[in-house]
Parts: structure tokens; sequence; C-alpha cells
């Protein structure tokens, strides 16, 4: 079994890593600038963020990220790349209805990575709530 705790990188590089990742991206990461709501709403993603880089599973690639699917989920292992978001990744959402919130998040990372919505759907928590983090640091702004 792979150990998940086991630090690749140490918490100041993973925290440059997400810094560079946000300045690459046009991402607004500057915390002192939030507002207390969407302080806490960023900490918890970049937290995560930081936590799989720590352990190796992911990779800042300029504007994009190769993540590691942890071992929690099918396919265990396997890299995928998550690109910087285009208009397709936005007209994604529109197959689905205003009720169907979760449905437009799997579709917008679906665009973003070139896997199936049901990809996202078998993935295990740990793993989707990185790709929803990713997602909701572009769909914020």
């Amino acid at each position: 079994m792979i150990e998940e705790k086991e630090t690749k990188i140490s918490r100041e590089a993973a925290v440059d890593e997400f810094g560079r990742y946000c300045e690459a991206n046009d991402i607004d990461y500057d915390e002192s600038a939030m507002s207390a709501e969407d302080l806490a709403a960023f900490k918890p993603l970049k937290e995560r963020f930081v936590k799989a880089c720590m352990g190796g599973r992911v990779e800042v690639d300029g504007t994009s990220l190769k993540y590691t699917i942890s071992q929690f989920s099918k396919g265990a292992g396997d890299v995928i790349t998550i690109k910087r978001p285009s208009g397709k990744s936005f007209v994604a959402m529109d197959g689905s209805s205003d009720r169907q919130s979760i449905r437009k998040l799997q579709s917008f990372c679906s665009a973003m990575t070139g896997e199936e919505v049901v990809f996202f759907t078998n993935l295990d928590i740990k793993d989707w709530k990185f790709f929803q983090g990713i997602a909701t640091l572009f769909l914020a702004e």
C-alpha cells in the first residue's frame, strides 16, 4: 500500500508551488486582501493543494498541474493533467440545470482534464476534493 503521509517536499516548497501556480494563472491568492468569508473558503483549497504537493502528488507545470491519483481511487498512481480552463470549460457546464451544481463542477473539471465526467464520479473523496478545489480557484474569480 502506498504511504500517503510521506513528505516528498517541504511545506515551504509546497506553499511556494501553490503561489507559483496562482501567479501563472492570475489567481488572486493574497490572503491579506481577502474578506473573512473569502479567506474561510480559500484556506481549505490552499491547504489541500499544499498537502498533496508535499506528498508528491502535485507538480506545477507552468499553467497546468500534474496530479497523481491517490491510493483510494480506481486508477491509483495515474497522472492526470489539469490544464488552465478555457471557454470550453465554462460551456461544458451549460448541459446541466441550475440544480445540478456538482454535475456542473464535474463538467468543468472534465473540460480542464480531458477526462469523461464519469471519471470524477468514481473518484474517492480525497481526489474529488482536490479537483473540486482547483476548479473553485478559477470559478471564484
